[in-house]
């Protein structure tokens, strides 16, 4: 592990450099990008492209990222961001001991290690801050991130059938979740 000023450096399982740092809320622009790209695919997000502006989404990101109770790790290559985690945890009394996750790496850098990287470090935060569950959903047909899920200890909760409508389908929902104390 070589520690940088701008993060920690890591090699993917293709040999391509690249880093993971913390976030700042000056990568709202940054991230609010990324997910655009993801969106466009289709399928992994279930907000729709044109549904939310990137000047709005970058705004709530750095408000996300500069508030004392939220996680976010960036991963970055040549100067592009290539993926990022959110951990934000309700600042309710009775779910401040949640953390609700979620993911997003770029296309030509998925099956590389990243996101098992990316949640990797979300655990270590979650455990860090005494939390007590990290909760997620995923699509039942995005198998890659649900064996990178389980692979890091996850288990299925439940399944929340035909939760999201999108065009004129209608998606279910796995939910999936990790306990830090019984890991």
């Amino acid at each position: 592990m070589i520690q940088t000023e701008s993060g920690e450096a890591k090699t993917a399982r293709d040999g391509r450099r690249w880093t993971l740092r913390p976030g700042r809320p000056t990568d709202g622009r940054a991230l609010a990008r990324l997910f655009g790209q993801v969106r466009r695919e289709g399928r992994w997000l279930i907000t729709t492209p044109g549904t939310i502006s990137e000047p709005s989404e970058a705004f709530w990101i750095s408000e996300l990222i500069g508030a004392s109770e939220s996680l976010a790790l960036v991963a970055e290559a040549e100067g592009e961001t290539i993926g990022n985690v959110l951990i934000s945890v309700d600042r309710g009394r009775a779910t401040e001991h949640i953390g609700v996750l979620s993911i997003c790496i770029a296309i030509d850098w998925r099956d590389v290690g990243i996101g098992s990287e990316l949640v990797s470090g979300a655990q270590a935060w979650a455990r860090e801050r005494g939390l007590r569950k990290i909760s997620l959903g995923v699509f039942p047909d995005n198998e890659r991130a649900i064996a990178v899920y389980e692979r890091r200890g996850f288990v299925h909760e439940g399944i929340r059938r035909q939760q999201y409508r999108s065009g004129d389908e209608y998606r279910d929902e796995v939910l999936m979740a990790w306990f830090p104390k019984e890991a």
